[in-house]
């Protein structure tokens, strides 16, 4: 946890399709050859539980990741466990329950902007940085900063954003390396 009460802004939930296809994320999950990969599909699984889980940054945000994979209905997270809790379920080695985004963001290989891809994680202000989230495909991010989390914003909205409430910057880092 940063101590920093800055989220997501407001995004719209997640399109329907998603609940057809939720399956097919968490199968991707499962069996995908790239650990980047599977930590991505996981993070956009969780999408199909928008506004079904718990935001919090107190004792209880390590829930998630101690659940079965896939279990996301209720379970209590912040946007640090959120990201920890995918890269656990596509079997990152390294992560905890116990992980803030500062830590999160050691334990990550630095990535330069033209060669983020999906599964890698992004951080937002300063270091230790007061958000972070689970980059998507077309310059997406998918993460879990609101009650009605977990969402998906584009990077520019959330870059905008942050620095708005006076949080400029961002870094790229993959966890799976």
């Amino acid at each position: 946890m940063t101590g920093n009460a800055a989220t997501n802004p407001p995004a719209l939930p997640p399109p329907k399709y998603l609940r057809v296809r939720g399956f097919l994320y968490r199968l991707i999950g499962r069996v995908h050859p790239s650990k980047r990969h599977r930590l991505w599909a996981w993070a956009h699984a969780g999408l199909r539980f928008h506004g079904r889980m718990v935001y919090t940054e107190g004792l209880s945000r390590g829930g998630l990741f101690h659940r079965k994979r896939g279990d996301f209905a209720g379970a209590h997270a912040d946007c640090s466990q959120y990201a920890a809790t995918m890269a656990e379920w596509a079997g990152v080695a390294g992560t905890t329950d116990t992980d803030w985004t500062g830590t999160l963001a050691k334990k990550g290989a630095p990535v330069q902007e033209a060669d983020v891809k999906p599964g890698h994680y992004v951080f937002f202000g300063a270091p230790p940085y007061v958000h972070m989230g689970v980059m998507g495909r077309k310059r997406h991010v998918i993460g879990f900063g609101t009650q009605t989390g977990p969402d998906r914003n584009t990077l520019a909205a959330l870059v905008a954003y942050f620095a708005g409430i006076g949080h400029p910057g961002h870094a790229f880092r993959d966890i799976t390396r």
